[in-house]
């Protein structure tokens, strides 16, 4: 213990007393290279996070999944859910028949006009035009189509040409595209061997059509047809042929058709059709 009475020293060090001693410096830093570096490793504690590995390696970590690892979305294949569209029924081309023709009028060479049986028959004509008018199945506009095609031939053997056109006792829908088809088939259609007395001459053929699974037009419970008069003026008759005269009926004029006879066909006419009489063919298109 240092009296208080001692009198006060001052010490002040040298220059070498403040330097450091280099051999502690140096025991130091080995102590702090084994304890920091050498002994984690040997006891394998990390002391800091690793060093990055290989590119490849980081790109099999942030590589988008295979699509097998997608979720597959699941189709249902019940027939419910694939029920395929019921197949488009197609209208069936109908059956042809065609009537005999009869001539409605005709011209001398001469120029003198003639009507009905004063212009006789056109033999032959029947063979020109019957198979010709039944390739009318083979016409797209005649799938489906059910009726009466009423058709006036005008045949003109001075220019060899065979004109058409629809008739007013047509009952078909739509008959020009029917009748398109009739002249593409008569393009052509030879006339020289027909015997022709006159040289013109107009005739109404009926063409009737009856598509697969419709009903025979014009035809009601019973036998008769119903058509209309295509002259300009239909004679009826109280018997065929001689009978006394009952009534004329105008061009239109609506009757149902029942036997025939001679040429001639029993009809009902007038109002409610309650009339009844003989009429020739030729007035009805038949």
């Amino acid at each position: 213990m240092v009296s208080p009475d001692a009198p006060l020293r001052v010490h002040v060090p040298s220059p070498g007393d403040d330097r450091p001693s280099w051999v502690k410096v140096g025991v130091i830093a080995a102590l702090g290279f084994v304890i920091g570096i050498v002994w984690p490793r040997l006891a394998g504690v990390r002391i800091g996070p690793n060093a990055p590995e290989h590119s490849s390696a980081s790109a099999r970590v942030t590589a988008p999944p295979a699509a097998s690892s997608a979720p597959t979305p699941s189709f249902s294949t019940s027939a419910a859910t694939f029920r395929p569209a019921p197949a488009p029924v197609l209208a069936a081309p109908p059956t042809v028949t065609t009537g005999h023709g009869f001539v409605l009028s005709c011209k001398t060479a001469e120029g003198d006009s003639k009507k009905g049986a004063a212009c006789g028959s056109l033999a032959g004509f029947d063979g020109l035009v019957n198979p010709r008018v039944a390739r009318l199945v083979q016409c797209p506009a005649a799938d489906g189509v059910s009726g009466k095609l009423a058709v006036v031939f005008a045949v003109d053997f001075a220019s060899n040409h065979i004109g058409m056109e629809a008739g007013r006792a047509t009952t078909v829908p739509n008959p020009e595209p029917l009748i398109a088809c009739l002249k593409a088939t008569f393009q052509g259609a030879p006339l020289g061997g027909l015997d022709h007395p006159h040289s013109r001459y107009n005739l109404l053929y009926s063409v009737v059509l009856v598509s697969s699974g419709g009903d025979t037009p014009g035809k009601d419970r019973g036998d008769a047809v119903e058509t209309k008069v295509v002259w300009e003026a239909g004679i009826v008759r109280d018997a065929p042929r001689t009978g006394q005269i009952v009534a004329r009926l105008p061009r239109g004029s609506k009757v149902k058709v029942g036997p025939m006879k001679d040429g001639w066909y029993q009809v009902k006419y007038g109002t409610d059709l309650g009339s009844e009489g003989w009429i020739y063919r030729g007035a009805i298109g038949k």
